[in-house]
């Protein structure tokens, strides 16, 4: 822009379409260059004088032709597959909303309450102790548990069941 801005520059910035930066340097070579601000001049008063002019070739519609229009809105009658649209929106909206939020619901974490399942310890200290051919309210006193079966990990589920202290002490005993 260090020469004299184009005509087409000038509506551009008359009008406000021109990017920020372009918009500024436009601004300022306004400011200096006299030759640029009469064409600017000369720009802005055509943009005025056409604005007037449509606005004064603006018509409006005839009374008469508005309320035959709007008489004839009035007077239309849906087509059979509009009506029975209109019919069956809500047999159709119900049962897709329900299913909504049935979907919702169950993929939700929040319905479904309680604590997860849990295997009991005492589970599997009887089901070794059928492999082993004696039920446990046969064996005299507490149930001995093998070492080998017993590590570190295993001490916390078998301490939820109410036979633990056997099993525990059991352990303990072992090493």
């Amino acid at each position: 822009m260090n020469d004299h801005l184009s005509t087409d520059l000038l509506v551009d910035y008359l009008h406000g379409e021109l990017a920020p930066e372009d918009d500024a340097l436009a601004h300022a070579h306004l400011s200096t260059c006299a030759d640029c601000r009469r064409e600017y001049d000369l720009e802005a008063s055509l943009t005025e004088a056409l604005l007037a002019s449509a606005k004064a070739d603006e018509r409006e519609m005839p009374s008469l032709v508005a309320a035959a229009i709007w008489e004839r809105v009035r007077q239309a009658q849906p087509g059979p597959f509009t009506r029975l649209a209109a019919y069956l929106r809500p047999a159709i909206a119900l049962p897709v909303a329900a299913a909504l939020v049935l979907g919702v619901w169950f993929a939700s974490p929040y319905s479904h309450h309680g604590a997860p399942p849990r295997i009991d310890a005492m589970y599997y200290l009887q089901a070794h102790a059928a492999q082993a051919g004696t039920p446990l309210s046969e064996q005299g006193g507490p149930p001995v548990l093998e070492t080998s079966m017993l590590d570190e990990s295993s001490l916390p589920l078998i301490a939820a069941h109410e036979g633990a202290s056997y099993a525990s002490s059991a352990l303990v005993a072992a090493r």
